[in-house]
């Protein structure tokens, strides 16, 4: 191996051993009570080391954030290609429910960046960590594609209602799983009141029926 590419390689590790670290405290911690001296030291490294690789914490933040994507979108596809169109619908629904109850330390990370907490990334403005940024939207609008082009199909097949416009039938699906997976305070609050655990193994069956009546999906 060349100097050049061991340097590369090494440079990588460390880049991958910081997110450790960052990751490890946000899990445990949370986000807003981790600072970058903390992760510097989690990793034991100085401070000017960490800036090397990331300009500050919410860099730090999409690294974590596109790790639990790349899992979700693995997730999502591995599930879809097994599925007729129709009942990729419900797979990827099923598939959200499943990925933050296997992976909960994401939950919260993947929440903040959904909320908009960090401001809009559809200005053009280059913020930090933007590759990271854009290769989370490209994952993310990958699986909304996998939706789109099911329902589109299970429409043209006259397995669903065809007259509903096939963008607008995607907003309602993937709106239906953002509040099955991250539900409102207030839902939530009554959800704990009234005793009702949202990961119920007849959770996801309610969400196919649900869905499938949406969408008068036949099948």
């Amino acid at each position: 191996m060349s100097t050049a590419a061991r340097r590369k390689r090494e440079k990588e590790q460390r880049r991958q051993s910081i997110i450790d670290a960052a990751e490890s405290l946000f899990f445990s911690k949370g986000y807003d009570n981790v600072s970058i001296n903390d992760i510097a030291k989690e990793v034991e490294l100085n401070r000017a080391t960490i800036y090397i690789y990331f300009e500050n914490k919410e860099a730090l933040c999409f690294a974590v954030v596109l790790r639990g994507v790349r899992i979700l979108n693995s997730m999502v596809k591995n599930n879809a290609k097994v599925a007729s169109d129709t009942q990729k619908i419900s797979a990827i629904g099923n598939t959200y429910n499943t990925f933050f109850s296997l992976y909960p330390q994401y939950f919260q990370v993947y929440c903040y960046f959904q909320s908009g907490r960090f401001g809009s990334y559809d200005t053009g403005l280059k913020r930090p960590a933007w590759d990271d940024v854009m290769e989370i939207i490209r994952l993310q609008k990958e699986i909304v594609d996998i939706l789109h082009l099911a329902i589109k199909n299970g429409i043209k097949m006259g397995k669903i209602l065809s007259n509903m416009n096939t963008f607008y039938a995607t907003f309602l699906v993937m709106s239906a799983i953002d509040s099955m997976v991250n539900p409102p305070p207030i839902l939530t609050k009554e959800l704990k009141d009234r005793n009702f655990n949202k990961t119920q193994q007849y959770f996801p069956q309610d969400f196919t029926h649900f869905v499938n009546e949406l969408l008068k999906n036949k099948e």
